[in-house]
């Protein structure tokens, strides 16, 4: 059996290995790392544990913060692990070494190796996976970790680590039955990852409800808008950083004030934990980052495709202003997971788009039915029509767009994927 095979073998595993998906709690996950560590300690190739390293939370944003801080640090190079989930379309996506997914040898490596210290102790598939990605970045020696919380912060296993610096991109309701129903609930479980007097970096606006949260962490604050901030003059934006005790500031950032932003909480996320930036390094490593799923643009002759992952209220809100400037029909392919507000993600688009291409997701046993979808649609008024298969969806709404038309493609990383997937089939003939 080839690794590939071994790889995909093990991945199928470890979605059997706890009988729980989701299970937020830090004693299993801590006891396994400590035998793992404790091993890798022993071993004639560890070196040290001193690796720089940053915690990102936050409900919406922290992917394209991660990616945004990954290409700064290599480009003043810096051997920077990152670790990210979900992946859209490999698992190795998930954990990078230089911007590089790592190989199939080296993860199936680091699965056994924790397969072998956590004796009867069950663990999820994204704990599996953290441990995996830590073992890999202690074994080769990166200079930073950028470790992305998959739900939360307090009770997730990336935070078995105490991180240098954290980082809380937002705050907006999403996974509410694990982390609370309000947003000052969720704020308190995704602050769970800062740790007193080291630096917390805060990407919500200022809010008396949850500025009043930030206190008790004891943190070392750095909030958008007081601390740092953006400015825009014509169509560039300017971050304004605070380096000690002077500004550090990288002008000639294109995109919007959803990007702009990110890209400010990652450069005062790096200024915080002490790295040295050049303003004009970072302008290009910035310009040159192109983030998968977040309104990434295709064209297929004369019609646009935006393939994005938002799939909260929130997210939704910022994906329906960044469309509403768009000329042409606008046509959307669309579903969500069990847990999500479906008529909270559909509400901000509802008067943009023409019709909704509502199509089933298969490679998710939490998918919801497509058709109770389409229903609650047409209970609105909305245009719909029900499709057994995401590929079956977008050709529909690809027949039926015409030159200068868009169709949008949102509600979950599982319909990007399946949809740049099937495009990249398309295009190959």
């Amino acid at each position: 059996m080839d690794r590939k095979s071994i790889l995909e073998c093990w991945l199928t595993r470890l979605q059997c290995m706890h009988r729980k998906e989701i299970d937020l709690s830090l004693n299993r996950v801590a006891a396994v790392w400590n035998r793992v560590n404790s091993r890798l300690r022993r071993s004639s190739a560890w070196v040290s544990d001193s690796a720089l390293t940053f915690s990102v939370a936050g409900t919406n944003g922290k992917g394209s913060c991660v990616m945004a801080m990954e290409s700064v640090l290599q480009a003043h190079g810096y051997h920077v692990g990152t670790y990210t989930s979900p992946h859209l379309f490999a698992f190795n996506e998930r954990i990078r070494v230089s911007g590089v997914p790592v190989s199939d040898e080296i993860i199936v490596e680091a699965f056994e190796l924790i397969e072998s210290e956590r004796n009867t102790v069950a663990l999820t598939y994204f704990e599996f996976s953290t441990l995996a990605a830590l073992w890999i970045f202690e074994t080769l020696s990166v200079q930073v970790r950028v470790l992305e919380v998959g739900l939360g912060g307090r009770l997730d296993a990336v935070n078995i680590i105490s991180p240098d610096v954290a980082v809380v991109t937002s705050i907006a309701l999403d996974h509410e039955f694990w982390l609370g129903s309000t947003t000052a609930e969720i704020a308190v479980e995704k602050l769970g990852i800062a740790r007193n007097n080291k630096p917390l970096i805060w990407g919500e606006r200022s809010s008396d409800e949850l500025d009043r949260l930030l206190i008790p962490t004891g943190a070392v604050l750095f909030r958008l808008g007081i601390e740092f901030d953006i400015s825009k003059k014509n169509s560039d934006f300017t971050v304004n950083c605070r380096a000690g005790n002077t500004d550090f500031l990288v002008s000639g950032l294109l995109g919007d004030c959803g990007f702009a932003e990110n890209k400010a909480i990652a450069l005062q996320s790096l200024l915080a934990g002490g790295i040295l930036l050049d303003s004009n390094t970072c302008r290009l490593a910035l310009s040159k980052l192109e983030l998968t799923g977040r309104f990434q643009r295709i064209s297929i002759g004369d019609i646009s495709i935006i393939l994005d992952v938002a799939h909260n209220p929130a997210a939704a809100t910022l994906l329906a202003k960044r469309l509403s400037s768009l000329s042409g029909s606008l046509f959307a392919v669309a579903s969500v997971l069990e847990d999500k507000d479906w008529i909270g993600i559909t509400a901000p688009l509802s008067k943009l788009v023409s019709s909704w291409y509502v199509a089933q997701i298969h490679d998710s046993s939490r998918a919801t039915d497509a058709r109770k979808l389409r229903g609650d649609l047409i209970a609105r008024g909305l245009r719909s029509d029900y499709f057994p298969s995401l590929e079956n969806a977008f050709l529909a709404a690809y027949e039926k767009a015409v030159a200068g038309d868009t169709i949008v493609a949102f509600g979950s990383f599982h319909v990007v994927a399946s949809i740049l997937k099937f495009i990249a089939r398309w295009q190959e003939g």
